[in-house]
């Protein structure tokens, strides 16, 4: 049985509602509270990795440009883990 990608999930709800509500610019920013751990932890993360940025007064805003980058990376890492284990797959089976 697969296990969803939880973290990536829990970030793009998050992404999503940034961007529902106009907040891409500092000028735009948003008051927010995270109403659950998970949310908390995304939010940690995007924080963490200057996705949402504050303008010191307790508003935050997404960041779009580091969002598609930190997206990319994730897409090159599984990517490279996925014909890693091709390799390792192939290497077994030739054995």
């Amino acid at each position: 049985m697969a296990v969803p990608p939880v973290r990536p999930l829990a970030e793009r709800r998050l992404v999503q509602h940034f961007r529902d509500a106009g907040a891409v610019s500092m000028a735009d920013a948003i008051p927010f509270a995270p109403a659950t751990p998970s949310r908390q932890r995304a939010f940690d993360r995007l924080k963490g990795a200057d996705v949402l940025r504050t303008d010191g007064q307790g508003r935050w805003w997404l960041e779009e440009e580091r969002w598609h980058d930190r997206r990319s990376d994730r897409r090159a890492r599984v990517v490279l883990t996925m014909l890693a284990v091709a390799a390792a797959g192939a290497f077994a089976a030739l054995r």
